[in-house]
């Protein structure tokens, strides 16, 4: 039988009357901020956060005819007060098998070396003071010493990335003049950033020379003229070029450079201060090696191979280097007393030989197959997971093509369903999918992290 209008009337007026009901027994803001509920929170948050929660909190339950209750209320207003005061950014663990995972923070850096720093870094410091004449100093000057010793370079600045320390050499050294650069090097590094508009936002221009698969020393002399300022050679990040390809030596590069009477210009991006031949890799110059080639000035970044904080090292000619430190740029793009203070504990490792010691990139490059095996095999006890062979990478655009032996969990079932639920653990957990298998690498987990680990993969 079809509802009498009667009877849906009588329904209407009393969803209204439960609903004005339900408006009217909300308490006033005044009220609920005076009330033992949220005195915890006013402690946490202070009496202004709270009391524009509440106003936001209580303007939600108006709009949904929701009663105010004590108990939900307080969790309610928890919620909206971390959420205003929070911050997106959160440790995460880094089972991908990329050591320098730039979606990841890049480098990891080591407790002993942030405790050295956090002397420096917690409280005041001579930053800008010189301490001989008690005048102002030169920020710049603190990694000079450590800098000639590990690379032989006559000096140093410190920029806060390797996009900044090209940027600013260029607009010193080459503004309103043509600077010549390899087809095969205008490369794209991460997030859309390319080297073309590094060049020309430096104010230089750009001449292109060679092919992108074949550029010969010559290709650069006969590029040469009055208008050129400088060679440029560029490190291919994230790539490389195989097959019908010829590129010249550094050493090739320095003499055309110097024949012409121009300073050769490296933007080496991955600061490469050991050889990783030693852990698999292919053998490759380092930056001392390249200084002492010849290299005029050579710039990289910190929290790649160096295993740093985020920073771009200027390295090479004196003359160069006072260029760019007097540059009206060299304000905007200077580092932090933070980063200082990180790149010269870790640089110090370096040159003490305790790089695998305290670095912890290189910890994870020095672990043996061994290690690996008996990581895993930890992990993987108590669960139906199991330990494989996998592939590591160095990562950072450092050694595109290349790889190392690692050991990895496999964990059985759907692969992208377990990447979701492992990305909304705490702490979140990354890993990947190959072949269908979802794995966790364990080369690249810190010791802090094996705990956190074992625990996500039994409850699964």
């Amino acid at each position: 039988m079809p509802k009498s209008k009667v009877g849906d009337a009588d329904s209407r007026e009393a969803v209204s009357t439960a609903a004005s009901g339900a408006l009217r027994a909300i308490p006033s803001v005044e009220r609920i901020l005076s009330s033992e509920t949220v005195k915890p929170l006013i402690a946490e948050y202070g009496r202004p956060g709270v009391k524009a929660a509440i106003a936001g909190h209580l303007d939600a339950l108006r709009a949904s005819r929701e009663p105010w209750t004590n108990a939900a209320g307080a969790i309610a207003l928890r919620e909206r007060l971390a959420l205003a005061s929070g911050s997106t950014l959160r440790r995460a663990i880094n089972a991908t098998g990329v050591i320098i995972h730039t979606n990841l923070g890049r480098s990891p850096i080591d407790d002993g070396l942030w405790a050295e720093a956090s002397e420096i870094v917690t409280g005041y410091s001579n930053l800008e003071l010189d301490l001989e004449s008690g005048e102002r100093g030169r920020r710049d000057e603190h990694l000079a010493a450590i800098c000639h010793s590990l690379f032989g370079c006559e000096a140093a600045l410190l920029a806060n990335n390797n996009a900044a320390a090209t940027l600013l050499l260029l607009a010193a050294v080459a503004s309103k003049k043509e600077v010549l650069v390899s087809r095969g090097e205008l490369v794209e590094i991460g997030g859309s950033f390319r080297v073309p508009d590094v060049i020309q936002q430096g104010g230089a221009r750009l001449r292109e020379v060679g092919t992108t698969n074949r550029t010969r020393a010559r290709d650069y002399a006969d590029a040469a003229s009055r208008k050129t300022a400088a060679i440029l050679r560029v490190h291919r990040s994230n790539f490389e070029i195989v097959g019908f390809t010829e590129t010249p030596t550094i050493e090739e590069l320095v003499e055309v450079a110097h024949a012409r009477k121009l300073p050769l210009l490296f933007d080496e991006g991955s600061g490469r201060v050991v050889d990783l031949a030693k852990y698999g890799f292919s053998p490759h110059a380092t930056i001392r090696d390249h200084i002492a080639t010849g290299v005029d000035v050579l710039t990289c970044s910190t929290d790649k191979l160096i295993g740093a904080t985020q920073g771009g090292l200027i390295l090479g000619r004196r003359e160069i280097i006072e260029r760019c430190r007097r540059h009206p740029l060299m304000r905007a793009l200077r580092a932090g007393k933070e980063s200082y203070a990180i790149i010269a504990s870790t640089l110090r490792a370096f040159l003490a030989e305790k790089h695998e010691e305290r670095i912890p990139i290189y910890r994870m490059l020095a672990l043996s197959t061994d290690e690996l095996r008996a990581r895993a095999a930890s992990l993987v006890d108590g669960t139906n997971c199991r330990s494989v062979d996998a592939r590591c990478v160095l990562g950072g655009g450092t050694t595109p093509t290349e790889t190392i032996p690692s050991t990895a969990v496999e964990v059985p079932g759907n692969a992208n369903a377990y990447h979701q639920r492992f990305l909304h653990n705490d702490p979140p957990i990354v890993g990947r999918i190959e072949d269908d298998r979802f794995l966790f690498d364990v080369r690249t987990l810190l010791p802090v992290d094996l705990a956190d680990v074992k625990t996500a993969l039994q409850k699964r």
